[in-house]
């Protein structure tokens, strides 16, 4: 648990320490753009996948070292490939689509070649740890999930050294994590995780069908999270982003121990784990994001205009509004993961895709009205929803005691044997 959290502070801290650079050098417009690749990248990753890591880390556990179990690796191996290509065009066809909404710079040439090379950067961010916790090696996991985030913070503060646009420095960083996955797929070759074997058309379907009753909840995540921005900036254009996207960075700090203790929810009830250690999780989960999200609240509030200047200020209400929500967001982030590791992926999905739709509604509602701070609200009511409706599906599929047997699966599941 240490060290996962260790890795998952790591990471945060590349991904702060990133958008302070760039924030810093930008200004709020350009740093709008740069926000809203970054947005069109991780959320083409998210759902390029169509829900296949979970998948994996519900089925590989009990034919791990066996041929079905590597038939399982070589489909997950090719979907992957698939999906980077898929992502790339849809991230590049997101930005397109939104450049008359939000901002022209969107759709120039340069600008969307970088968001495809960082769309494969969130791919392999994506993929690649789920390959290592369906293995069971959390520790190898997490620290190339914090690397791959480091690669991206080595290129940015390269990328600062030749150019001050928002293209510029978006390729950068997706260089950088693109550089570091290519690493940690030779290090999965390795380990013989990553097999190139024809993949098996059975194990594929098995990954795509059971992936993609997942992806309701992947697809409602990527909404929830990140839909604030796209609709702030067909609002209020990308400057506002730009300064709402600071305090949205700063506030993700307390998600590290609840995302870290949802890794490991995630296996233990795979493996047959009770409701009482899921809510002994959610109990450390909730207690440590109250207590990181009073330290950022604070050093926040006192940093915010002499690190990024006075065109900033208005951040730092914003992070106070966006903490509260965070700390509404902790139960969900363990009790999400609990359903996956359960192979209950139609009711993940079904309740990741009723977060997205009640989300696109708050924003659209909230943010014309009372502009970023319309999203933040809209983000505490969406995040709560979340947590409250979790655990109630929770509870009622796991009980108090022994989790059951999935039975919500079309066929037997291969018994065998995910962070972002």
């Amino acid at each position: 648990m240490a060290f996962l959290t260790g890795s998952s502070l790591a990471q945060s801290a590349s991904y702060a320490l990133s958008a302070v650079l760039a924030s810093a050098l930008l200004g709020p417009h350009q740093r709008g753009l740069m926000v809203l690749g970054v947005t069109t990248g991780s959320i083409a990753g998210l759902l390029s996948g169509l829900g296949t890591g979970s998948a994996l880390r519900s089925r590989l556990p009990a034919v791990s070292g066996t041929p079905a179990g590597q038939r399982l690796l070589a489909s997950y191996t090719w979907w992957s490939v698939v999906s980077a290509v898929l992502g790339c065009a849809l991230a590049v066809g997101l930005s397109i689509l939104s450049a008359p909404l939000i901002d022209p710079g969107l759709a120039e040439p340069p600008f969307l070649g970088a968001v495809a090379v960082i769309t494969i950067g969130y791919v392999a961010l994506t993929q690649f740890p789920d390959v290592w916790y369906a293995a069971g090696r959390f520790r190898a996991g997490s620290a190339w999930a914090a690397m791959v985030a480091a690669g991206g913070l080595v290129g940015v503060l390269l990328g600062a050294l030749l150019s001050s646009s928002a293209w510029a420095l978006l390729l950068a960083q997706g260089l950088g994590m693109v550089t570091v996955a290519a690493v940690q797929c030779a290090r999965l070759r390795m380990a013989g995780l990553v097999p190139l074997d024809s993949p098996g058309r059975p194990e594929l379907v098995d990954l795509l069908r059971h992936g993609c009753r997942a992806l309701g909840l992947t697809m409602g995540l990527a909404l929830a999270l990140r839909a604030d921005r796209y609709v702030l900036g067909a609002v209020a254009g990308a400057a506002t982003v730009g300064i709402y996207s600071v305090a949205a960075t700063l506030s993700e700090g307390p998600r590290v121990v609840p995302a870290a203790l949802g890794q490991l929810v995630n296996r233990e009830v795979a493996l047959g784990g009770g409701l009482s250690q899921v809510a002994r999780a959610r109990r450390t989960a909730l207690l440590a994001a109250a207590l990181m999200g009073l330290l950022v609240a604070v050093g926040g509030w006192f940093l915010i205009v002499p690190v990024f200047g006075p065109e900033f200020a208005d951040a730092r209400p914003l992070l106070l509004v966006l903490l509260v929500a965070e700390i509404a967001f902790a139960p969900f982030a363990v009790a999400s993961r609990a359903l996956l590791g359960g192979g209950w992926m139609t009711t993940a999905g079904l309740l990741g895709a009723g977060g997205s739709v009640a989300a696109l509604i708050l924003f659209a509602l909230a943010v014309p009205l009372w502009g970023g701070y319309g999203a933040a609200i809209a983000c505490i009511l969406t995040y709560a929803g979340l947590s409250v409706a979790s655990w109630r599906l929770l509870r009622r599929r796991l009980g108090r005691n022994v989790a059951p047997r999935p039975r919500e699966t079309v066929s037997p599941p291969i018994r065998i044997g995910r962070s972002t």
